[in-house]
């Protein structure tokens, strides 16, 4: 099979502006990607949070690494209710609460995302308080929406006395159809133990309590969304539990440890629940479609979902079967395992991503190559610096149409770096250019699991 190689289309460098010095290093922060001025380029978003966890600084540049607005302050800092000292805005300890999309449906991208409320003087890394919903408008920065619930403010990472960082961390809106608008005008983020659900007015649709908080008996880090039954709504998989579009229980049922990942796809011919712990495909009542076991899946750390093999019916899934270590497993559709494989060993060893690089089949990309279905490294990213390394420090994967021809690129960042690298596959040509296309596959992102 040939595959094409890959080109530097571009480095876009940040504007001096949203660019701080941490530990000695030029830090820009965690990026999210659309089209926010409207002219069929993509635009970036980069943010930085108070503590690493709460947002309190978010700047957007073009492709040509030009500002177009930034708000909040990326120096703010405020005393430190847990330790003491001070909590300073720093690049985010994790992807958290923000997105791009036209959440209003005027035709227009938002930037959907928590920040931290202008006169907090002192807060703590571990709950909302002082922290609010914003919708900001795309072009200009300019705040449309506001709210702070009090759903909102009161969660924290506290269960049974205890602080669960493992749970908490993990805070990304992902952006869904809850009410049946025909379009994507909600969102789902999980915060410790809740999961709540809102409207694109900020109106609290729904709030559930999760039972399973403890590691490794933890339920999905990040939520996943997508139409399980059908009805035109979004669902919600939270690995040991399901949730309708009304937020009522579908499943809850212990799965087995490290349910960290889990995506909604299309298994066959229904949508299914796909659950990294154990290998587990379940459909949307939460009854076993497939089981690999804990002997074959340990710890599933990471899943993803392609069309991989192009020898076989159906897409495949690529499992993360051995924790944070670069061993990847092979699934078929029909539940065969295909190859176990080692990917290159990366800081963190997640970060996987499905990539439509153009040709037959999707390849995988794992910190910083792309692998085809049979676990050969079969494209190579030219001129990408050597990652900064640390909790954060390597190379995060959008994969997005930016040329518009129909083939997906590679978008790169390193929190703590100050660049973004976006790789095509040769040849490039400019002339099938036509405008970036932004979806749910690139607003909801996994980027960390």
């Amino acid at each position: 099979m040939s595959v094409a190689q890959a080109l530097l289309y571009k480095r876009v460098a940040l504007p001096e502006a949203f660019v701080s010095v941490e530990d000695g290093r030029r830090v820009g922060g965690d990026i999210r990607i659309g089209d926010l001025t409207g002219d069929g380029q993509v635009d970036f978003v980069v943010y930085k949070a108070l503590g690493g966890i709460k947002p309190s600084f978010i700047g957007a540049f073009t492709l040509a690494g030009e500002m177009l607005w930034s708000v909040g302050d990326k120096g703010f800092s405020v005393e430190d209710s847990d330790e003491g000292g001070m909590l300073q805005t720093v690049s985010p300890d994790r992807p958290g609460p923000v997105a791009v999309w036209d959440i209003d449906g005027d035709g227009n991208q938002e930037v959907v995302c928590f920040m931290v409320d202008e006169g907090v003087s002192r807060t703590s890394k571990w709950n909302l308080e002082g922290v609010h919903l914003a919708i900001l408008d795309g072009r200009t920065g300019e705040v449309k929406r506001r709210a702070a619930p009090a759903e909102l403010t009161r969660c924290n990472a506290y269960a049974g006395g205890e602080a669960h960082v493992a749970n908490y961390v993990h805070q990304r809106l992902m952006i869904a159809d809850l009410v049946g608008n025909g379009r994507a005008q909600d969102f789902v983020v999980k915060l410790g133990n809740d999961v709540l659900a809102f409207n694109h007015e900020l109106e609290v649709l729904w709030h559930y309590r999760n039972k399973w908080y403890r590691y490794p008996g933890h339920a999905a880090y990040i939520p996943a969304v997508g139409d399980l039954d059908g009805d035109g709504r979004d669902e919600v998989n939270g690995g040991h539990f399901g949730l309708d579009h009304d937020g009522s229980v579908l499943w809850e049922r212990f799965l087995g440890d490290n349910a960290d990942s889990v995506l909604v796809e299309a298994w066959g011919d229904r949508a299914a629940a796909i659950v990294s712990g154990s290998g587990q495909v379940l459909d949307a009542a939460g009854e076993c479609l497939l089981h690999l076991g804990e002997e074959m899946v340990p710890h599933g750390q990471e899943v993803r979902y392609g069309n991989f093999r192009v020898d076989l019916p159906g897409r495949e899934l690529a499992i993360r079967y051995n924790g944070h270590h670069p061993d990847v497993m092979m699934v078929s559709a029909a539940g065969e395992i295909l190859d176990c494989f080692r990917v290159d060993e990366s800081p963190n060893n997640t970060g996987m991503e499905t990539v439509r690089w153009g040709g037959d089949a999707d390849l995988l990309y794992s910190p910083a190559a792309l692998f085809d279905g049979r676990g050969r490294k079969v494209v190579t990213l030219p001129d990408l610096p050597p990652p900064s390394g640390g909790k954060m420090g390597w190379y995060h994967c959008f994969a997005a149409d930016l040329c518009g021809d129909e083939r997906e690129e590679v978008v790169l960042y390193d929190p703590y770096s100050d660049a973004v690298y976006i790789y095509t596959a040769a040849p490039l040509d400019a002339g099938a250019f036509g405008g970036y296309q932004h979806g749910t596959r690139q607003c909801n992102a996994r980027l960390l699991d």
